[in-house]
């Protein structure tokens, strides 16, 4: 299933500000994470540097025969103290941090002291153990401060430094390892904060992008009737700018198809005038042909005149939208040619309600059928309901148009004097008023040659 907001400008604002919003918090949790391990390690050193620095300098303090006591006191299940004779660490510091940092700072508590008197690694152990014995082996256990028992695993840290008379105090202390339940507690943060931040942000785009929607119908409507409501200009600079400049236009078409009708329509009232006295001095005529030639001409002007106003009219119609049952609109159309004795086949439907100008969209489907019966012979209608149009398709049995002339078909005054007789009348608007009302209603009219003959026109109705 398609999310529906994966193709609107509200979606990709929507995406883009809260996958940002995650990856920087992912990227905060890491380092923050990294740093902690690194600082409490740190510190969990310098603490065990400085135990062991507090037992040396008591040590150092004291009668030798007191040091026994002083060494069993400081040994703990936690932080382990042992006198051997032998060191449990036989190696220098490494180069590891941690130490490298008890080594650096036990040799600053300890300055007179050889570098080689002090020895420090970290080890890890997987089994408890209960004594320092074990320890010098590399199996040494502890239970935390609650007395939870060993934990498997974790890091020691190991530290002998030889004192004066040669003896090796010994220490042993567990390195607490990053173990939480941060990355679970990280990942429900961020998902959490995801979440809230995105509805806020989901209501904040789309009081943003609401203008933009609105633009967009308004757009469409105007492409349906150029006498749609203007564009409130308000919201985004940007936004209002566009609504300013579809306003602007649509004031400037509609001003320039107004003079254009009213050009037209004084044309045919002044041109009435004349083509009436023209008609009195034909009927005076003694020629009987040349009488029926001149009234010929002069039916054939105002046919032209009559329907070159036609087609301005139904190209830019006033007439409101409602609802209309196209099923029901086409069978009254076939059910009037029939009764004039026209051949006509409708495919019955259902009822199919559009919103649409009724009288113009009558006016298209009646100029498409009245073709197919002048020019095919024949007339075949058929209504298709998709979720996406309505289709109306004509069929005739004429003999087409050739390939070459279908692009031309619906231009105005256009005829195809090979496939159409001039003895059917007409001046070639037909089409051309049909495609106007069809794009007016925001559809689409295409017209081809059937498979064995005749022309198929199918007009498309968007819902």
């Amino acid at each position: 299933m398609r999310f529906p907001l994966a193709n609107s400008l509200a979606g990709r604002a929507l995406l883009i500000l809260v996958v940002g919003l995650m990856i920087s918090h992912a990227i905060g949790f890491t380092i923050y994470s990294l740093d902690r391990h690194e600082v409490v390690a740190s510190t969990e050193a310098a603490d065990f540097a400085e135990r062991i620095a507090g037992v040396i300098a008591l040590l150092r303090k004291i009668p030798p025969q007191w040091r026994e006591d002083v060494v069993r006191g400081s040994d703990s299940r936690v932080f382990r103290v042992s006198l051997d004779a032998h060191p449990a660490v036989t190696e220098l510091p490494s180069e590891e941090n941690v130490t490298a940092e008890v080594g650096t700072f036990l040799q600053q508590q300890l300055p007179d002291w050889d570098p080689e008197r002090i020895r420090v690694s970290l080890r890890r152990h997987s089994a408890p153990a209960q004594s320092l014995a074990a320890a010098s082996t590399a199996r040494i256990g502890f239970a935390g401060p609650a007395g939870a028992g060993t934990s498997e695993g974790s890091d020691f840290l190991h530290a002998s430094l030889r004192l004066d008379d040669g003896d090796w105090l010994n220490f042993v202390g567990p390195l607490p390892q990053m173990q939480s339940n941060l990355p679970q507690s990280a990942g429900v943060y961020v998902f959490s904060v995801a979440a809230g931040v995105g509805l806020v942000a989901l209501w904040l785009v789309f009081r943003v992008t609401a203008p933009l929607s609105a633009l967009a119908a308004a757009a469409d409507r105007f492409g349906k009737t150029i006498r749609a409501e203007p564009l409130p200009e308000n919201g985004p600079a940007e936004v209002a700018q566009a609504s300013r400049a579809l306003n602007d236009m649509q004031r400037r078409l509609c001003r320039l198809i107004d003079n254009r009708t009213l050009m037209l329509a004084a044309i045919s009232h002044d041109l009435r005038t004349p083509v009436t006295l023209l008609r009195l001095r034909a009927e005076l005529m003694s020629d009987t042909a040349e009488q029926q030639k001149v009234l010929a001409t002069l039916d054939e002007m105002e046919s032209m005149i009559a329907a070159a106003l036609d087609f301005t009219k139904g190209a830019f119609s006033e007439e409101p939208l409602r609802h209309v049952d196209v099923a029901a609109l086409l069978q009254s159309l076939c059910d009037d040619l029939a009764d004039s004795g026209a051949p006509i086949e409708l495919t019955p439907q259902r009822q199919v309600l559009y919103l649409c100008r009724r009288v113009a969209l009558k006016r298209a489907l009646s100029n498409l059928i009245d073709n197919a019966v002048k020019y095919g012979g024949v007339a075949r209608v058929r209504i298709d309901e998709r979720p996406e149009a309505i289709v109306v398709t004509v069929e005739d049995d004429g003999p087409g148009v050739p390939p070459e002339h279908l692009e031309h078909i619906f231009a105005p005054f256009y005829r195809v004097d090979a496939s159409r007789s001039k003895g059917t009348g007409g001046i070639g608007l037909g089409l051309t008023i049909a495609q106007a009302i069809v794009e007016g209603h925001g559809g689409d009219i295409h017209v081809e040659n059937g498979s064995v003959r005749g022309l198929v026109v199918r007009v498309s109705l968007p819902r």
